[in-house]
């Protein structure tokens, strides 16, 4: 994961040693919006977002309950990379919404909502249709 070196979660994560990548789904747009958009130095984005921050199982950094996918990642190595450091980090635990899960315990990306941000356009477009 690369984080900017002003940000204020490239602190945060380089203290902890840790990091959850939660994978949020189209109906999280305007909290993901949100987030991306405002320090933590200056917002709870918990609170203001309505999200629900829950113990991770195996790192110190917390879950985003709302959020479909959790990955729990332990940093191993941290690279600069000009503006931006690289998190290098070990998969310790993921979590799934059962909702998402097809009959052999799989995730259907059709069921996971998932969308992209297209930063030349700067909008937003959902992911999931079969090719």
């Amino acid at each position: 994961m690369g984080i900017r070196t002003q940000r204020h979660s490239h602190q945060l994560v380089k203290e902890a040693g840790d990091f959850v990548l939660n994978v949020p789904s189209s109906e999280l747009i305007e909290a993901t919006k949100f987030c991306g958009s405002k320090s933590g130095r200056d917002h709870d984005k918990f609170k203001e977002c309505d999200l629900t921050a829950i113990p991770a199982t195996k790192i110190k950094s917390p879950i985003i309950k709302e959020c479909p996918i959790n990955l729990e990642c332990k940093t191993s190595k941290v690279v600069n990379v000009g503006v931006h450091d690289l998190f290098i980090a070990e998969v310790v635990a993921v979590h799934m919404d059962e909702a998402i899960l097809d009959e052999k315990g799989h995730p259907d990306i059709s069921k996971l909502k998932l969308f992209t941000y297209q930063p030349i356009s700067g909008e937003y477009w959902t992911i999931g249709e079969l090719l």
